[in-house]
């Protein structure tokens, strides 16, 4: 947790520093799209390879693990092969010249990524926190040295795109010097199609995962101009940093730990589970509430008046990034069970609710009720995954309703306070002068 943390802090900081002293909304709305076209590629081509080898029986086995390597860096390959050839497509759809090379010289993150080593699964599936955790912070540092003596020299996209280059390369290359054994190109078949038998669910999966997530912004992008792009990115980025940190917890310490559990012992896993989940919920009620009752005074205080119209996206988008960090203890429990196909149905499900909403919205109420649609989608998408527990982990449903419940209330009742709040205190201050004219 402190790892993350300090890495959520830096990434926060080097956006912080970015938009405060030397660049503004247009910069940060290339960049959007930049990251939209580079994270749905790989989304999009997600088989969830690190994720089998942390469940797999065989997730300790060198050939496995060299299978799943080989498997990784040629996915890696092709991504990049796909990304030059749409970068120009991409760009004239959003009439922005300048996203072809910003595409071309981001996508290569994605050829890093591919070569990162095997490493980081054994590191995640025995529990080693603290050398991931090392790396972690430092690459996110290393970003934001490079990021901001970029900006200084040259105050443009750039910027952005070099820190998002210089974190992969950082974790890469850290994740060779700590590896135990050195990489041997070994292949096995068997294990192949293991690795590509899972990867078929969560390639469903993490598709449809792009189209409520990734695709969203695509879309939203259409409607609104380059420097509200700027701020709606700004605000998803606040939001998402409880995100992003505790998931890297999920995902390090209760996956690994409940897939162990859920091989030999039930009950100590229905007791695991219930432990996250009731310690998640207090955080989540943490975020919710600071997220909708301060949304609009941590945009000011931290980005500066420039940036202002991203306070009330925050105060929404803060609380669909909260119930998304909620949802994603019964996601890893499905998964731990090697069930993918309750995380691809809740996406499926909310993809069909934001097509209808966002298209409502947009034609007939605004970017504020489009945004109000993307709050409300991950409840709509966590239905299936009660389903999925209901049927695979029943002992753990009750729990899991009764959480929900408790977030989804203390949410409404801060909403309320705070429009309360903006409704009458108008009128309060106003009073006294009002009283003295008719004095």
């Amino acid at each position: 947790m402190a790892g993350t943390a300090v890495s959520q802090l830096l990434r926060a900081a080097t956006t912080v520093i970015l938009a405060r002293e030397f660049l503004g909304p247009t910069q940060f709305g290339l960049v959007a799209l930049v990251t939209i076209f580079v994270s749905g590629l790989s989304m999009l081509s997600d088989l969830g390879i690190g994720t089998d080898v942390v469940r797999h029986p065989r997730g300790d086995d060198a050939t496995f693990l060299d299978t799943a390597f080989i498997i990784q860096a040629a996915r890696g390959a092709i991504l990049y092969g796909v990304a030059v050839g749409l970068a120009y497509p991409f760009a004239l759809i959003y009439h922005q010249p300048k996203l072809f090379w910003l595409i071309i010289a981001a996508s290569v993150q994605v050829l890093i990524q591919g070569v990162t080593s095997s490493s980081i699964w054994t590191l995640t599936r025995r529990l080693r926190n603290d050398t991931l955790s090392i790396l972690l912070v430092a690459s996110d540092f290393g970003a934001m040295v490079v990021g901001v003596a970029w900006a200084a020299i040259s105050p443009t996209a750039w910027a952005l795109v070099a820190a998002a280059l210089t974190r992969p390369l950082i974790y890469a290359v850290g994740s060779f010097v700590v590896a135990t054994r050195p990489l041997a190109l070994l292949w096995d078949a068997a294990a192949a199609r293991d690795i590509l038998s899972f990867g078929a669910g969560m390639f469903l999966s993490s598709f449809t995962f792009f189209f409520v997530s990734e695709a969203e912004r695509l879309y939203v992008a259409k409607f609104i101009t380059i420097a509200e792009l700027g701020c709606f990115s700004l605000a998803l980025t606040f939001s998402s940093l409880p995100n992003l940190a505790l998931n890297k917890v999920i995902s390090q310490v209760f996956y690994p730990l409940i897939s162990e559990t859920s091989r030999s012992d039930h009950n100590r896993a229905v007791a695991h589970y219930r432990k996250m989940r009731i310690m998640l919920l207090g955080t989540c009620l943490f975020f919710a509430i600071l997220f909708i009752l301060f949304g609009q005074l941590i945009v000011n205080l931290a980005l500066g008046p420039k940036y202002h119209a991203a306070g009330w996206m925050l105060q929404l988008l803060g609380f669909r990034g909260t119930f998304q960090l909620f949802s994603g203890a019964a996601t890893m429990m499905l998964f731990a069970l090697g069930f993918s196909r309750y995380a691809a149905m809740g996406n499926t499900v909310r993809l069909v609710f934001l097509a209808a909403g966002l298209t409502i919205a947009f034609f007939w109420f605004g970017f504020r009720a489009a945004v109000w649609v993307l709050a409300l989608s991950p409840v709509v998408a966590h239905i299936p995954l009660l389903l999925g527990l209901r049927r695979h982990f029943p002992s753990a449903l009750r729990t899991e309703l009764l959480t929900s419940l408790l977030l989804l209330a203390v949410s409404g009742a801060a909403g309320y306070l705070i429009y309360s709040v903006h409704t009458f205190l108008p009128t309060l201050v106003a009073l006294p002068a009002f009283c003295g004219n008719l004095l």
